[in-house]
């Protein structure tokens, strides 16, 4: 996958650092906090005397001075460009490197690992651990599985490619339980469900395109966060004939978050235009003013027609 003595150098780095932060990026999803704490929990194991800490907001993290990780290995996984990484001390660190599986936009060093074709960062860090004939516990087992399943969505999505199947099975033979990932994953909360019902309900069909726009009353009456509400946009997915669904969201400025999903067709290039990106299929854009979602939405139409 990678270079054999690139990634001997990752590992040797990893042994001869005495401490060693994680960062991963903002908003992060299950596959940031899977290829974040499923490293964390693994070097903590293999090297019991190091000082390994998880940075970034959120439950879970841990706490750092800027001294300690001055004198760190960083590693950030799941990130594309610097300005997405939750805390930008990583910069401050003495090494970094990078695990990640966007469309590389910047180079983050000599121990930059970038495969746009994997489906997931756990998929890579797994793939990385297995060829460096590493065992790692059932606990970072767990967090890579989960971090895998939730970015594949169950292994359906059009980037799965056989190295994601052979990442799973070497996962399971290290631990990971699928069907407690797949649980943890998408049995939702009573509140979640009545949310998925009002976007069903405000969901609007434009040819190939199906969309809801939530303002901040559809979720904040239910209790739920804006970062919940916007990472619902697959209740509106599967539906036969539609090959890109999209979920709007407010936030407490009045500007909107664009989730965007397709089932072939590219929305990376448009997300771009909007100042967004991510993924061929699955992209996002923040901070749309509510005077522009009318021509995102006819864009997202266009696209969708070309499937």
């Amino acid at each position: 996958m990678f270079d054999p003595e690139k990634e001997k150098k990752f590992f040797e780095a990893i042994e001869h650092a005495d401490s060693i932060v994680i960062f991963r990026h903002v908003s992060p999803d299950p596959d940031a906090f899977g290829s974040q704490l499923g490293l964390r929990e693994w070097i903590k194991e293999e090297y019991p005397e190091k000082t390994v800490l998880a940075l970034g907001q959120g439950p879970l993290m841990d706490q750092a001075d800027d001294d300690t990780i001055a004198n760190s290995l960083a590693i950030v996984t799941d990130t594309a460009n610097s300005p997405r990484v939750d805390d930008l001390r990583y910069a401050k660190a003495k090494q970094i490197a990078r695990i990640d599986h966007h469309v590389k936009v910047e180079d983050f060093g000599d121990l930059d690992f970038v495969d746009d074709k994997a489906a997931a960062a756990c998929e890579i860090e797994a793939l990385m651990l297995k060829d460096a004939h590493k065992t790692i516990g059932s606990a970072a087992a767990q967090h890579m599985m989960r971090g895998l399943m939730a970015d594949t969505q169950r292994f359906t999505i059009p980037t799965v490619r056989p190295q994601t199947f052979e990442a799973a099975a070497w996962l399971m033979e290290q631990g990971a339980d699928p069907n407690l990932a797949a649980k943890s994953l998408y049995s939702i909360e009573w509140q979640l469900f009545q949310y998925g019902a009002r976007v069903r309900a405000k969901a609007q069909r434009r040819g190939n395109l199906l969309f809801a726009v939530m303002s901040q009353n559809d979720y904040l009456g239910l209790g739920l966060s804006y970062e919940e509400a916007k990472n619902e946009v697959n209740v509106l997915g599967n539906i036969d004939d539609i090959q890109v669904w999209a979920l709007f969201t407010e936030d407490n400025d009045h500007t909107y978050a664009a989730s965007l999903r397709s089932a072939s067709v590219s929305v990376r290039e448009l997300a771009a235009e909007y100042g967004g990106g991510g993924h061929v299929c699955a992209c996002g854009i923040k901070k749309i003013p509510p005077e522009k979602l009318p021509m995102l939405i006819a864009a997202l139409q266009h696209v969708a027609a070309q499937a």
